[in-house]
């Protein structure tokens, strides 16, 4: 009975001392939250704002000027634009155009090869954000057709770069590597 008493006793004592200072221990737990708080959220962000951070002011305001200043240069870009004649923008849309026309490149590309007694043998291209590269072979031909054929690709009305060349034998292969422009 005794021993009873005595737990009794403490619990006694816990309670009493929890219900006389229950402000402290609450005050003492809002300050441990608070302290959390601070250390795992508002430091961290606070360091963010000052040291040039995701959230800092100041290069924010970098940020904004140089945006406002591209806005202008777009703007003078704009106008410009409007002044351009139609029909000079309607050459460059011949030249080079909207959308990719295999077919009619590789036309251009055999009528000139029979022009110079070139016989076409293959092709194949790959499509690559607005450039179209064609690896075309031909066969039968000789040094002076070849720059020949070279000279018309150069006065072709399309925008053709020839990018290489390789030669296996006179009057055996020749094959060109050749890029076209388009756009997307």
């Amino acid at each position: 009975m005794a021993r009873i008493r005595k737990e009794q006793i403490k619990k006694g004592k816990y309670q009493r001392f929890v219900v006389k200072f229950y402000w402290l221990i609450i005050i003492l737990i809002f300050l441990v939250a608070l302290g959390i708080e601070y250390f795992f959220i508002v430091k961290p962000k606070l360091e963010q704002t000052f040291s040039g951070g995701p959230l800092d002011v100041e290069s924010r305001q970098v940020i904004l000027e140089e945006q406002k200043t591209y806005y202008e240069e777009l703007k003078v870009l704009e106008i410009e634009a409007k002044k351009i004649n139609q029909v000079e923008l309607e050459k460059v849309n011949y030249v080079l155009s909207k959308k990719i026309d295999i077919p009619d490149i590789l036309k251009q590309i055999y009528l000139l090869s029979e022009k110079e007694n070139m016989e076409f043998l293959g092709f194949n291209y790959t499509l690559d954000q607005g450039v179209l590269q064609i690896n075309l072979s031909f066969e039968g031909t000789n040094y002076q057709n070849i720059k020949k054929y070279l000279n018309e690709l150069e006065k072709n009305i399309r925008v053709m770069d020839v990018t290489n060349i390789s030669l296996a034998g006179i009057g055996s292969t020749f094959d060109l590597k050749i890029q076209s422009y388009y756009i997307e």
